[in-house]
C-alpha cells in the first residue's frame, strides 16, 4: 500500500524501512525530545530509540560543555 501511494503522489520509491529511518533522523536534527520520538516512532522501549537515533556530533558535545561551564560558572 506504501509503494502505490509514493508511486501515486509521484515520488521516488524508497523502501518503508528507509522513510522510518529518515523520519528519525530528522527528530534528532530537529532536538525533539526523545520520549516524543519514541512515541512517533512507537517504540514500546526509549532504549531503542535512544540507541538507534541518537545522536551527539561534535556541535552538540561543544554546544553542551559550553551550557555546563556557564552553569558553573567558567568562562567557556
Amino acid at each position: 500500500m506504501f509503494g502505490l501511494r509514493v508511486r501515486r503522489a509521484g515520488l521516488r520509491v524508497i523502501s518503508l524501512r528507509n522513510t522510518r529511518h529518515t523520519c528519525g533522523a530528522l527528530l534528532v536534527v530537529l532536538k525533539v525530545h526523545p520520549k516524543a520520538a519514541r512515541r512517533i516512532l512507537r517504540h514500546s522501549q526509549i532504549a531503542m530509540t535512544m540507541e538507534v537515533y541518537s545522536a551527539a556530533g561534535d556541535e552538540d558535545v561543544r554546544a553542551a560543555l559550553d551550557q555546563l561551564s556557564a552553569a558553573m560558572g567558567g568562562s567557556g
